[in-house]
Parts: structure tokens; C-alpha cells; sequence
């Protein structure tokens, strides 16, 4: 469920054109100054990961994992998908909030702690 309204979030912020696609793409944006997020898939290779870390030295740029190749370019309207950037700040900072919620199983987004709490309390 939280996958699925993150991939939706990552095709809106493309609709809006505030995704870069491609590691071709990302590494423009880098250069460019227009990132502020770069998502690399969890199923990417080895060369990938290793070209996106060296585009990213001394960079202030965060770089998540997230998803799988096929789906994020489903999303986007590719086949498949190894990378992307982000390139709107506010995009930016709810993607990589929602990302981090995932990973930490984090239920307190929609007052689910607070519930939590009470009940335990």
C-alpha cells in the first residue's frame, strides 16, 4: 500500500515535469543544479549504484533506494528504470519523507501513533 502511493507521487511530480528520467537524465540534472533527490532502484546494478555514488561525491544531493526497475518505469512511461532525480524541492522533500516512512514501517503519518500510544499507555 505505502509502495503504491509513492510510485503515484513519483508519476504525479513526473506529470508536473519535476522528474528527470534515466541515468542519462539524472546525471544532467546533477551537473545542471537541478536535483534535489536522486531514487535509484533497489534492483540496479551494480554499475549503476557505482556511477550515481561517483556523480554524487561532495554533493549534498540524497540518494534513496526505492523500488524495483519495471515499476518505476511503468510509473514514468518506460519499460523499466534504474534511476531518476527529482527536480522540485517541495517533490523532493515529500518523496524522500514517504520513502523513509516506508522503510520504518512508520504508521504515525496518518495519527496512527498517537492511537497507538493511547492504547498502550
Amino acid at each position: 500500500m505505502w509502495e503504491d502511493k509513492i510510485y503515484s507521487f513519483i508519476g504525479l511530480a513526473k506529470k508536473a515535469g519535476a522528474v528527470m528520467a534515466g541515468e542519462g537524465s539524472t546525471q544532467i540534472s546533477l551537473k545542471k543544479g537541478k536535483a534535489y533527490l536522486i531514487i535509484i532502484a533497489e534492483d540496479a546494478s551494480y554499475n549503476t549504484r557505482k556511477k550515481m555514488d561517483t556523480a554524487l561525491h561532495n554533493s549534498k544531493i540524497p540518494l534513496v533506494e526505492f523500488g524495483q526497475k519495471n515499476k518505476l518505469g511503468q510509473m514514468l512511461g518506460k519499460s523499466y528504470l534504474s534511476v531518476i532525480s527529482v527536480t522540485d524541492h517541495g517533490f523532493a522533500e515529500r518523496i524522500k519523507e514517504l520513502i523513509e516512512q516506508n522503510k520504518n514501517n512508520d504508521n504515525t503519518a496518518h495519527g496512527g501513533g498517537f492511537f497507538e500510544q493511547t492504547k498502550n499507555s
